[in-house]
């Protein structure tokens, strides 16, 4: 909403610039903390509340001076005018001119989110609705749930118009908008009677018509949410994807010879088995490369093709793959220009790395993967390493598992908190392309830890259930591993060997039957799944059953 900002007109003199000057020098004194305290809105005239509104015009005061800048982004009126208010910028005071276009018996909010700033730049604690009403009373209905994302949220309402509106409704501007708290929560208050579409959306589309294929947004599983006699209706809780769609194929380079690697918008390792490649050649015959996954970035997918002597160019394609109506890996194509230029730098190492630490499980030997620079010829490569232990020569077995890398496995399993190191005789290794290691013999120092602790999560709902319901849980690090386990319609489930640590927990209706949860589409419009989210964290020790018994899962339809 493009708002017009009018400042005052007034000169100051000079004497008043002393006094204001005076004024924020006693405010903080330099050097001094850093103000954090969220401005608030103190005071509304006419208060709010108010019914026969006629006045036209709303003042609102604040704790401190706000930065003018964040107004116009944070002040809205809804549900939205045809005609755009005035905003008028006083310092702590801004006032909100309305048009004269204002609807009998109809209740208007005036929402502040938290976008707007104090003069140091600190935002709101939480979004701020205001209301009045043009009639005999302030309607009452209220929609409230909390949002559960990685990044600051807003959440769209609209009112149903028409049964057109029911499946357009998102290309229109949403009727009413708030921002989740940095908690999730949301409310949106003084709604009149009426059928309602939801949705969250990340911040920076608020307030803005939806993109079905663009937007970052996620839907509750009820459809279609109903006020009646300005009920409140709670418990709408929406969770939103990191990314819409599916996983896009980005980009394609060539590395060098007949070896080109292909970068995801996000990692493929569950999917690399089944995603097939194909490259169409310039005679337009259709080719399958070989390709194998990058062991140290699952985003991106490496190809070796074959008889490329008369292309200047080469285009690769995926038909992508889908699940149900799920689109996991979108179709696409990319034109690449091939490169058959031989690279012919010295092989290097690229895994493990300095001071690497290899995390090993008493009951399972952990192999060590060691990753090259370059493609290895594995058939002339099979006598390259040594494994050792101080000055011991440790009995082991490698296994060449892609063309980059490889893996050694003691024949006993490993000593914890020792250290280990590999030696690769540079006459044993033999790249496809370039040069073979620099050095006669290269050393890789490493160690492992302690034994990997593991335990178990035992869970029971509070009653029987009558459809499928998934717990998921996710360990709360900055790339969680996850792991699920079905419900038994007794309410059951048991998951083991969990690595030590602190979990987040969710359960959610698989309705459609793909084992992962389903945050709803628009067009054409599919509810998400139903979820409840546990509301403590999970501690898994090693050694231990956690058992948790009858879990209330809230709602569940």
């Amino acid at each position: 909403m493009d708002f017009k900002i009018h400042y005052l007109n007034q000169i100051l003199s000079i004497a008043t610039l002393i006094i204001v000057y005076s004024c924020a020098a006693i405010q903080g004194p330099s050097g001094g903390p850093k103000d954090k305290t969220p401005p608030e809105l103190v005071q509304t005239i006419p208060s709010g509340g108010s019914i026969h509104f006629k006045s036209k015009r709303v003042e609102l005061i604040f704790s401190e001076f706000v930065d003018a800048n964040s107004i116009e982004k944070a002040i809205h009126v809804l549900p939205t005018l045809p005609e755009e208010p005035k905003i008028i910028y006083k310092g702590r005071r801004i006032f909100v001119e309305f048009p004269d276009t204002l609807i009998e018996n109809q209740t208007y909010i005036i929402s502040i989110d938290r976008t707007l700033k104090d003069e140091h730049k600190v935002a709101l604690a939480q979004g701020i609705q205001v209301a009045f009403t043009t009639g005999d009373e302030i309607d009452k209905g209220e929609i409230s749930g909390t949002v559960t994302y990685d990044k600051s949220s807003s959440v769209h309402l609209w009112k149903v118009q028409n049964e057109k509106d029911l499946t357009e409704f998102y290309q229109r501007i949403p009727d009413y908008v708030v921002d989740a708290s940095d908690s999730g929560k949301y409310k949106f208050r003084y709604l009149s009677d009426g059928n309602y579409r939801l949705m969250a959306v990340d911040r920076s589309a608020s307030g803005s018509p939806i993109s079905s294929d663009r937007t970052v947004y996620g839907l509750p599983w009820n459809p279609l949410i109903q006020i009646r006699d300005s009920k409140e209706i709670t418990g709408q809780n929406i969770r939103i994807p990191n990314n819409m769609g599916g996983i896009k194929m980005n980009q394609a380079e060539w590395e060098t010879g007949n070896w080109s690697t292909i970068s995801f918008s996000d990692n493929i390792t569950e999917w690399e088995s089944a995603l097939k490649i194909h490259a169409i050649y310039e005679d337009s015959s259709i080719h399958e490369p070989s390709q194998f996954l990058n062991i140290l970035d699952g985003t991106k997918l490496h190809l070796t093709f074959s008889d490329l002597e008369k292309n200047q160019y080469v285009t690769i394609l995926t038909n992508g793959i889908m699940q149900g109506e799920e689109t996991i890996i979108d179709s696409g194509l990319i034109k690449l220009r091939v490169d058959t230029s031989i690279d012919t730098t010295n092989l290097s190492i690229k895994a493990p790395t300095k001071n690497f630490v290899l995390s090993i499980e008493e009951d399972y030997i952990i192999p060590i993967e060691i990753v090259f620079s370059n493609l290895i010829d594995a058939e002339k490569s099979q006598n390259s390493f040594v494994l050792m232990q101080d000055s011991i020569s440790i009995p082991f077995n490698s296994k060449w598992i892609t063309p980059l890398h490889s893996t050694i496995t003691p024949l006993e399993n490993w000593a914890p908190r020792t250290s280990y190191k590999i030696l690769l005789f540079r006459d044993e290794i033999h790249p496809i392309f370039g040069q073979t290691l620099k050095d006669s013999v290269k050393t890789i120092s490493f160690k492992t830890s302690d034994f990997q602790g593991y335990g178990r999560l035992i869970g029971t709902s509070s009653e029987k259930l009558s459809s499928k319901i998934v717990a998921e849980i996710a360990s709360m690090e900055k790339e969680p591993s996850v792991f699920r386990s079905v419900v038994n319609l007794d309410g059951n489930f048991d998951m083991k060997k969990l690595p030590e640590g602190n979990y987040s927990l969710f359960f959610f209706q698989d309705s459609d039957g793909n084992d992962r949860y389903s945050y709803g589409r628009v067009d054409p419009y599919k509810p998400s799944e139903w979820f409840y989210t546990y509301p403590d964290t999970v501690n898994i020790r090693t050694n231990w059953d956690l058992e948790l018994n009858s879990i209330k899962l809230e709602q569940h339809p």
